[in-house]
């Protein structure tokens, strides 16, 4: 493996306690490890990359963490297959943390909302954290419904580490970590299987099986998908609805105006009970609806047992 440092700069203000909150509930065993919560060590994360070479890790050292001027600043350690995968695995790893957001066009437009003006200043520069890789975000988003976050974390690990992708030839696998399940390879298994394999219900694995072979066939849930498009394609899948395509709207096809009405702490946060109704209460958060979520969520959960 091949080894680069460098600093990762993103425009301040950026709540990288909010980032970290979700890398922490959203690790997925042999892809993600956080360490440092309430233990006596060194703040840091490791995430696994898919990259052309085969998986790189991103070793992000959140105790470095610092502001300068008008940038926030990031110590991240590579371990590359190649030297030339460092671009791939930097770009992946802007997506998952938002780097590329701008929040004060983000705040101006939702700052002076009466719903929202105190939670964009309770949480100045929160984030809606992106897909490493989309395919495998699709694929966990599936399994993750109708159930608990832990569930879900616990789901992605076994498929991960059924199913992960061959490594090219030549490639070191990393000590602890797995590639991105393989799509092919799941179309490719009964549902049945799956079901064993994976511990899910018979439901749930055709869902699995359905959109794996739709994303074999070329169906694109990335961030230069067509939005409408890959939208009206999902929903046409068995299984698959409105809040499921809007969450991978969200965080693998990188919508920003992306809004799953359906939500139930949306509603619930909302005081609405159908879609319509939430869908009107955001019409004023538009383009941005989706970090208007992100913001509702964070405050939710902030508050919740």
């Amino acid at each position: 493996m091949n080894s680069a440092e460098t600093l990762l700069r993103t425009r301040a203000p950026y709540d990288a306690s909010g980032m970290l909150d979700f890398l922490t509930a959203h690790a997925v065993p042999g892809r993600d490890l956080v360490r440092g919560v309430g233990q006596n060590e060194s703040l840091a994360s490791s995430h696994a990359l898919d990259v052309p070479g085969g998986t790189a890790l991103a070793h992000l050292d959140w105790a470095g963490l610092r502001e300068e001027g008008d940038e926030v600043l990031l110590p991240v350690r590579f371990e590359l297959p190649l030297t030339t995968d460092l671009e791939t695995a930097t770009a992946a790893l802007r997506r998952v943390l938002d780097f590329d957001a701008d929040p004060s066009e983000i705040a101006s437009t939702l700052g002076s909302d009466a719903k929202l003006g105190a939670l964009v200043a309770r949480r100045p520069g929160l984030r809606m954290p992106g897909a490493r890789n989309p395919q495998e975000f699709a694929l966990g988003t599936v399994l993750g419904q109708q159930v608990s976050l832990a569930a879900a974390r616990t789901l992605q690990g076994r498929l991960a580490s059924q199913f992960a992708c061959d490594e090219p030839d030549g490639a070191v696998a990393t000590a602890g970590f797995v590639s991105a399940p393989d799509v092919a390879r799941i179309a490719a298994t009964d549902a049945a299987e799956l079901r064993e394999r994976i511990g899910l219900t018979m439901a749930r694995a055709e869902t699995l099986r359905t959109l794996a072979t739709a994303l074999a066939d070329g169906l694109d849930v990335g961030p230069a998908a067509d939005h409408a498009v890959t939208r009206a394609q999902l929903l046409a899948l068995r299984g698959i609805g409105p809040w499921t395509v809007e969450i991978i709207a969200m965080r693998a096809m990188r919508d920003v105006d992306a809004y799953p009405a359906g939500d139930l702490i949306l509603r619930r946060v909302l005081g609405t009970r159908t879609d319509r109704e939430t869908r009107a209460l955001a019409d004023g958060w538009r383009p941005f609806r989706g970090y208007a979520t992100q913001h509702l969520w964070a405050d939710f959960l902030a508050g919740a047992p």
